[in-house]
């Protein structure tokens, strides 16, 4: 292994805890400890949602994101279905953030519930006291918003985004430079961030399943296969990926959002309460960065791993939810009308611009020809 700089990085990943159920759950403590889900209730009527969250209760009766509510109450009768609130969740991640913000020497937000945090300098290179550090963020995160979170600390983004994943919830994993090889080992590369399905089947074709068989793989080989990516997957594994924690400047290019669903479907019925729940959470983190958007984008990927986008663009930018709900819904029909079988779905928001005037109401915005 190579020698290691004369002043190691130190990364944080914070994750937030079954995010949706738990601030329903602290909105309404009579809650705490049931089984919530975030989602339609099928006993109301909601035959055709899916689920959003799951609490870690819900969870232990095999409830989990994406899958069909129905499904979800069969499994778990007792739970309590709970209707997503995205303007509460987007108001409480903002507020979450601002306390990350004062914890971190850079932090950059990666989602509604997640992000990295570079706090190098405050623990002066010391792992030891980053353990010290990690303690005192979650028990502010605890004290001021009463959630909890997940915490991953090591010397790259890579790394500390699958640490923080280890112990939850309100897990703490600390991984020291010398034990980065040691510790990735065992772990799947499906954990690896950019590693998906498709990415996952072809990387067993080849023998590799664990990060150690991505340990003992000739990098070159990876390189040949997977071009750059395969140096990415390759520096992962041995924790010398060096990509930075960068402070967001200005707004980004797009956000989006996507779920693969457990088998391919192909209806209206299954796919738009599916869209729909993602478009409502991307509005939120909409609102959260107080952007405005222009351009709606559906993106599908098909049983066959074809991916495919459709892009619709307003005449004039817009903060609303509605135009997201309708446009998304329209690109969607378009994609059906091939009657193929779908395993991915997902919506992005694009041609942003930070928020500077009152929102746009559904008379001044009109669609444009789409991608």
């Amino acid at each position: 292994m190579a020698a290691l700089p004369s002043r190691v990085r130190i990364v944080s990943h914070v994750d937030m805890d079954a995010f949706y159920a738990a601030v329903e759950i602290r909105e309404r403590p009579e809650l705490e400890g049931r089984p919530v889900i975030v989602g339609p209730d099928p006993r109301e009527g909601h035959t055709r949602g899916v689920v959003l969250t799951a609490s870690y209760e819900a969870r232990r009766y095999g409830a989990r994101s994406a899958m069909p509510c129905v499904e979800a109450l069969r499994l778990c009768p007792e739970a309590a279905f709970v209707p997503p609130n995205f303007s509460l969740y987007a108001k409480v991640s903002e507020e979450i953030m601002e306390t990350l913000r004062r914890h971190a020497d850079r932090l950059q937000p990666s989602g509604i519930e997640e992000a990295y945090l570079d706090v190098t300098e405050r623990c002066g290179g010391s792992f030891l006291r980053a353990r010290d550090w990690a303690r005192e963020l979650k028990a502010a995160v605890r004290r001021e918003h009463r959630l909890t979170c997940s915490v991953g600390v090591a010397s790259t983004k890579a790394v500390a985004k699958i640490a923080s994943d280890i112990e939850k919830p309100d897990g703490l994993t600390i991984v020291a430079p010398e034990r980065v090889v040691e510790f990735l080992a065992p772990i799947a590369v499906r954990k690896i961030l950019g590693v998906g399905p498709k990415t996952a089947d072809r990387l067993k074709e080849i023998g590799i399943e664990k990060i150690a068989d991505l340990q003992g793989f000739p990098r070159q080989e990876l390189v040949e296969t997977f071009g750059a990516f395969g140096e990415y997957l390759h520096d992962v594994a041995f924790g010398r990926d060096r990509e930075e924690v960068i402070e967001p400047m200005g707004p980004p290019e797009s956000i989006g959002t996507e779920t693969t669903f457990e088998r391919d479907v192909s209806s209206y019925e299954e796919l738009w309460p599916e869209l729909e729940a993602l478009s409502r959470s991307l509005h939120g983190q909409l609102v959260e960065e107080k952007l405005a958007y222009r351009t709606v984008t559906v993106k599908v990927r098909y049983s066959n791993f074809e991916t495919h986008t459709k892009s619709r663009s307003l005449k004039v930018h817009s903060t609303d939810l509605d135009p997201v709900l309708i446009l998304s819904q329209m690109l969607l029909r378009e994609f059906l009308a091939s009657n193929r079988k779908v395993r991915l779905i997902g919506v992005r928001l694009s041609n942003l611009r930070d928020r500077k005037e009152p929102q746009l109401t559904l008379s001044r915005w009109a669609s444009l020809g789409g991608d």
